[in-house]
């Protein structure tokens, strides 16, 4: 009984230590959009940074030369776009 209370209590600590490794934090860059790409749903901004850009935020209205604020989150390596808002002047 011993042994597998130590073994679940093994798996849990690594199971917790691998979400904690995979989810990274958000960043907040504004630059202004060189291009947006509908069908690949992909922000290029003008210092040359591409996003692709997540399920859910509506790039339709997003025009090249709009200066923007684009929150970017990772998890498992990869980086997309979670949030575009224009940006404050």
């Amino acid at each position: 009984m011993r042994k597998m209370i130590s073994v679940v209590a093994t798996v849990g600590i690594l199971v917790a230590a691998t979400a904690a490794l995979a989810a990274e934090a958000t960043h907040k860059t504004t630059a202004t959009i060189k291009s947006v790409d509908l069908m690949k749903h992909v922000i290029t901004l003008e210092n040359g940074s591409t996003y692709k850009v997540a399920r859910g935020v509506n790039i339709n209205r997003i025009k090249p030369g709009q200066k923007v604020t684009v929150t970017t989150s990772g998890f498992g390596g990869t980086i997309e776009a979670s949030a575009i808002a224009p940006a404050a002047d």
